[in-house]
């Protein structure tokens, strides 16, 4: 029986892997979790340095 998790990954043991939200969190092994949305860091708007004049 399968079963989806939807939410962010809270840990990552060495063998296992907590999922959830704020309230709940589930821990499974590692061997059971498939990865189906890669995390993508947010793109800035403006660098971090200023440009020199």
């Amino acid at each position: 029986m399968d079963i989806e998790l939807t939410g962010e990954v809270q840990r990552v043991d060495e063998d296992t892997v907590t999922v959830g939200g704020k309230d709940l969190g589930i821990t499974v092994k590692r061997s059971a979790v498939k990865l189906v949305t890669s995390y993508v860091p947010p793109k800035r708007k403006a660098p971090l340095i200023d440009k020199t004049t």
